[in-house]
């Protein structure tokens, strides 16, 4: 009995012992890990120049700070930005964060991929957000994305053809057929259908028709009554020979052709300055034409935690910190965005003549549709656009069957 004793004392004490160690282990483990963490971030475009300089810096100023903390950023490209992100998260290797369009956030959300950032949100750091614009990345009220980029559109034209740019459809339709009769090589207007920009411009329009993409209940409405009329009505740019071939016609392209002499109008965002200035073309910007109803599509971009990540306090004291003025400031300024900040509204750049038409719309500003699939989506409703412009489909045939397609997905 002595014996069974002494051995269950020491059996007794072995165990003691190595449940000490492991715990002293695991809390080791957890103090190096909490102590040395490299987060990794998704960012489209990286390695072409988006964004790097002005990210480059606000990180640098970040490991300053959090000497503990390591940044390593993953460059996608545009185009491959979502398939990437579900690859990695089915995967389970999704960075802890990631910069992507608001647009795709409810595919993120229904996927679980996306973390709720609202219990992250303190008073103070929503007090000095744009309220409607931290309003785009939300779904069913939580927060799941952080907007670090938001943009508007206005009109670019020649002013040595056109001395009163056109206030509505029916005048851009009637300044576009002037200008090329006047000049066959000159294209009156522009409707770029790429998958990258090309959606973000036709919903302008659509938009302006009183049309939407989903109702409030999320289902699809491509074939409504409003958006085959938006598309009937662009229908007539193409029938008449006043815009490129939509096929090939990217939102990227229009500056170039512009500055080459072949296209008097176009619609995008501030960010053409750089090249427009360039162009022996003098050139007007002017509010968007409108249609029954003044409006544009409102355009984010997000910062988006992952929900897989194991660094999340890490994750949150990343993009608190580059919501401070002073990193984006230099974000916004990059390609003429707009304020996300309350603390931008008041920079004088706002209030410069260039600036005042793409300001002007955000007021009447509509959130880009919240999809199940934002690349299905994209791809099915730019293809009943292309099929329509060039003739292979009524509007109201490409929207009934794009309407069939997305409603089986």
């Amino acid at each position: 009995m002595k014996i069974k004793k002494l051995l269950s004392v020491c059996l007794a004490g072995i165990l003691a012992a190595s449940f000490a160690l492991t715990g002293c282990t695991d809390k080791n483990e957890k103090a190096a890990t909490a102590n040395n963490v490299t987060l990794k971030m998704l960012v489209p475009g990286y390695d072409g120049g988006y964004l790097k300089k002005e990210l480059d810096n606000g990180i640098k100023a970040f490991e300053e700070k959090n000497p503990n903390i390591k940044v390593q950023i993953i460059s996608v490209g545009w185009e491959d930005l979502n398939s990437k992100i579900i690859q990695l998260f089915q995967a389970k290797e999704s960075p802890d964060i990631m910069l992507t369009g608001s647009r795709t956030l409810k595919q993120l959300v229904d996927m679980g991929a996306a973390e709720n950032l609202s219990p992250f949100m303190k008073d103070d750091f929503k007090s000095k957000r744009v309220e409607n614009v931290l309003k785009t990345a939300q779904i069913d009220g939580k927060q799941y994305g952080i907007p670090m980029a938001f943009s508007s559109r206005a009109l670019y034209y020649r002013t040595d053809l056109i001395q009163n740019p056109p206030k509505n459809w029916d005048e851009l339709l009637q300044t576009a057929r002037e200008v090329h009769a006047k000049d066959p090589k000159v294209y009156g207007f522009a409707i770029p259908t790429d998958l990258e920009s090309g959606t973000d411009e036709i919903l302008n329009f659509i938009y302006q028709n009183g049309g939407r993409i989903v109702d409030k209940d999320g289902k699809y409405t491509l074939n409504s009554k409003e958006n085959v009329e938006a598309l009937t009505y662009l229908k007539k740019f193409s029938d008449e020979g006043l815009i490129p071939d939509p096929v090939s016609m990217k939102r990227n392209d229009q500056a170039t052709l512009f500055k080459n002499g072949n296209l008097a109008m176009f619609v995008s965002g501030p960010w053409e300055k750089e090249e427009m200035d360039k162009s022996e073309y003098k050139y007007g910007v002017a509010e968007l034409p409108v249609g029954k109803f003044s409006a544009e599509t409102l355009v984010t971009d997000s910062y988006v935690m992952s929900s897989q990540s194991k660094h999340k306090e890490a994750a949150w004291k990343f993009i608190e910190f580059m919501g401070q003025p002073e990193y984006q400031r230099p974000v916004s300024e990059a390609f003429g965005w707009f304020p996300v900040l309350k603390d931008e509204e008041k920079d004088k750049r706002f209030n410069d003549e260039f600036m005042k038409p793409f300001a002007a719309k955000i007021k009447d500003g509509v959130p880009e549709p919240q999809v199940s699939n934002w690349d299905t989506f994209n791809k099915t409703f730019v293809t009943a656009v292309q099929k329509v412009l060039t003739g292979k489909a009524t509007p109201q045939e490409a929207l009934d069957q794009a309407q069939s397609e997305l409603e089986k997905q």
